[in-house]
């Protein structure tokens, strides 16, 4: 067991090298795309009415024109639709096409199935209400499509950073969702990506038939969409775009974290894809693991030495590859947050997988047996 323990450690840490080397690959070049080509962004929202003020003036000032700006009202039960509307009435700018419509259907899928129908442009970008994006977004987001064989580009999401634990444990978490999303690009199977920071062919997605075949499932339209173009066009179409940065608001409780992982690990066995399954699966049994390492506690002064060099094993590796992530953003946090995240991670693994199995999350005011 001892020597399981040390292979277990020393292997764990050199598969997060392998990772990390996997983000340090520079960036394909592409040439400036060509302009004046309208583009659409669709924004889906429920219940939003805090983010909209925010989000409408950001997206209004985002550099790139002729634009057109969808946002689709997923059955808001506040008064972000209204608030919306006097935002709109309230533009004066004539390269900025800006509509509200009424979803025609429930849940994320249909509201953006609703903006596609309104949509002019022939690219599509899609992010979401709680989004903080840089002026250039677009520009960057589209520049790679002067390639003609891409259809579909993806970009990093990170939450915002705080001073405190429950903040800084979200940055690192995702920064190893990045890590793994870029690796899967990098190897030809691309396993996930965000609609948040998202961008695609219109053509393409009709092509794919859209969502068709995964409405019912509450969550997932960007995975699915990303599966279907792969699948459709090969691998080499779709491209992670890591310099493209778009920060959304970190969670707000444990349970509202909890909840949207769950969301998240829910669809785990929905995209029939072994390179899906295994990255859904794999961290479970890893995480289980690192947790019954606390038996070598009980077996004396050998145990007790394997113990201290698995965990230590594991919080550095972890601080080294997921702090490059952070630190190509700019994003340092103290070493203190990697050292309490990795403790805490294993624990918050098994509850997301455990939720995922066997408890009914809800999202806006949804339950995961609803439509999405």
């Amino acid at each position: 067991m001892l020597t399981f323990y040390l292979l277990f450690g020393i292997v764990y840490g050199l598969l997060l090298l392998l990772l990390g080397k996997t983000w340090k690959q520079k960036s394909q070049i592409f040439p400036k795309y060509r302009e004046p080509e309208l583009v659409t962004i669709l924004i889906p929202y429920r219940n939003e009415e805090q983010n909209i003020p925010t989000l409408f003036g950001q997206l209004s000032g985002l550099s790139h024109r002729p634009l057109q700006l969808v946002f689709i009202n997923d059955n808001s039960e506040d008064g972000g639709k209204k608030k919306l509307d006097e935002l709109i009435e309230s533009l004066s700018d004539e390269q900025l096409d800006v509509i509200s419509p009424e979803s025609e259907g429930e849940g994320k899928k249909a509201a953006l199935k609703t903006g596609i129908k309104k949509a002019f442009g022939s690219l599509i970008l899609t992010t979401d209400a709680d989004c903080f994006l840089p002026t250039d977004w677009v520009e960057k987001m589209i520049r790679l499509f002067s390639d003609e064989s891409i259809k579909m580009v993806a970009g990093p999401v990170l939450p915002k950073g705080d001073i405190g634990f429950f903040e800084n444990f979200q940055q690192i978490e995702w920064a190893s969702i990045l890590l793994v999303t870029q690796a899967g690009f990098h190897l030809g199977s691309p396993i996930m990506c965000s609609a948040a920071n998202m961008a695609y062919r219109k053509s393409a997605f009709l092509e794919v038939e859209g969502y068709q075949g995964n409405e019912d499932l509450l969550s997932g339209d960007d995975e699915f969409l990303l599966k279907k173009l792969v699948n459709k066009f090969g691998p080499e179409s779709v491209v992670y775009l890591q310099e493209s940065l778009v920060c959304t608001q970190p969670q707000g409780s444990w349970k509202a974290l909890f909840s949207q992982r769950i969301r998240w690990a829910s669809k785990w066995n929905s995209h029939k894809s072994f390179s899906h399954t295994l990255a859904s699966v794999l961290p479970v049994p890893v995480q289980v693991a690192f947790l019954w390492s606390f038996s070598l506690l009980f077996m004396g002064i050998p145990g007790m030495l394997v113990f201290a060099a698995v965990w230590i094993l594991k919080i550095y590796f972890e601080a080294k590859t997921l702090g490059n992530v952070l630190r190509s953003f700019g994003i340092r946090p103290h070493w203190i947050w990697f050292l309490f995240t990795g403790i805490v991670h294993p624990v918050y693994v098994l509850v997301s997988a455990f939720g995922a199995l066997f408890v009914k999350f809800e999202w806006k005011g949804r339950y995961s047996s609803g439509k999405g």
